[in-house]
């Protein structure tokens, strides 16, 4: 697929993604930077689910060009079916540069390969707990890693709201 600038690659894979498991309904991914890794009982009885997980990302700093990796770059998306419509909200957790320590925190930025690999385990989960389509497996995660600084929780966000999968 190629890239339209000015487009959000999450969108565009997302919205192939869906394409590719033909499915019914329309489904729509937004962004929400105020989701939590769990939900209360209001949101679980509207019939939202939860997924949350982590991939390969770079980060770099606006302020002082430093950049680094990280092979658990959290996220968390919560996703409803309702009246022949579905509606996924994402949130990608964010880091704060080590090299400068700027308090401004940083957006993954993560390649398309790893956001297939992500947006193909969400649509399993959809198509589990919303299509209630049995036996789908998950294949096994390779996950290849490389050698990255460790984890600094005092730079991470997702550490600071107590939602980090890094334990």
């Amino acid at each position: 697929m190629a890239e339209v600038p000015g487009t959000n690659h999450w969108f565009t894979h997302f919205t192939s993604r869906i394409e590719e498991a033909e499915l019914e309904e329309w489904w729509a991914l937004n962004f929400n930077y105020n989701l939590r890794n769990e939900l209360d009982a209001q949101r679980r009885a509207k019939g939202w689910k939860i997924y949350v997980t982590s991939t390969f990302a770079k980060f770099i700093c606006r302020r002082c060009s430093n950049s680094w990796s990280s092979y658990r770059a959290s996220m968390v998306f919560h996703y409803r079916l309702r009246r022949k419509s579905g509606i996924v909200l994402l949130r990608l957790f964010q880091q704060q540069c080590r090299e400068c320590k700027n308090p401004i925190m940083h957006k993954p930025q993560v390649n398309s390969d790893q956001m297939y690999e992500v947006l193909d385990r969400l649509i399993l989960k959809i198509l589990k707990n919303c299509y209630r389509v049995p036996n789908l497996v998950e294949e096994g995660r390779a996950v290849n890693h490389r050698k990255t600084k460790p984890h600094e929780s005092n730079l991470c966000e997702a550490c600071g709201l107590g939602m980090c999968n890094q334990s």
